[in-house]
């Protein structure tokens, strides 16, 4: 009995082809969008709990280096300067922050700028010890009846405030 359902299982091959074709297709997207429509717009529901948080996801692979911290940066001190302009100088304007920038952006522009490359994260469990992990962070709106309204895939160290807009926005 077990070596006949061990021949019904498709190679690793096989899977990655279904894989890339339900990507091509956003064949995932379908399926959820239809069990939002089946649960909530058929019965009319109205969503009164909506829970957000974040869980990790441990990937093996190498983590993306972030150039910004990288030891390049340390290097050159000028580049960091935290005293007030010397008589004469101009004061350098901050660059605004990523949930300033969100402000006036489109939701897609929102989605593309979200890093999703591999990184390394850290977050406070419920003790309050904080985990780390080398991978991304799944990010869910979890509606009345455990049905997942939102969802998105960043990179680990990504905080969990950085994604909110996109979620509400959704």
């Amino acid at each position: 009995m077990v070596r006949e359902i061990e021949k019904n299982i498709p190679s690793e091959a096989t899977f990655s082809r279904a894989f890339v074709e339900f990507a091509a297709t956003k064949l995932p997207q379908k399926v959820h969008k239809a069990l939002i429509n089946k649960t909530y717009e058929e019965n009319e529901a109205i969503i009164l709990h909506n829970s957000r948080d974040s869980t990790a996801i441990i990937a093996r692979e190498r983590p993306v280096v972030d150039h910004k911290t990288s030891e390049s940066s340390y290097e050159n001190p000028s580049k960091k300067k935290r005293d007030r302009p010397k008589r004469g100088e101009e004061k350098v304007a901050k660059e605004p922050t990523r949930i300033e920038r969100q402000a006036k952006m489109s939701l897609e522009d929102m989605i593309a700028e979200l890093p999703k490359l591999c990184n390394i994260g850290t977050k406070k469990n419920s003790k309050g010890h904080s985990e780390h992990w080398i991978g991304y962070k799944l990010h869910l709106d979890v509606g009345d009846g455990c049905v997942p309204i939102n969802a998105i895939l960043t990179s680990a160290s990504l905080h969990d405030s950085q994604v909110e807009q996109y979620l509400w926005l959704q």
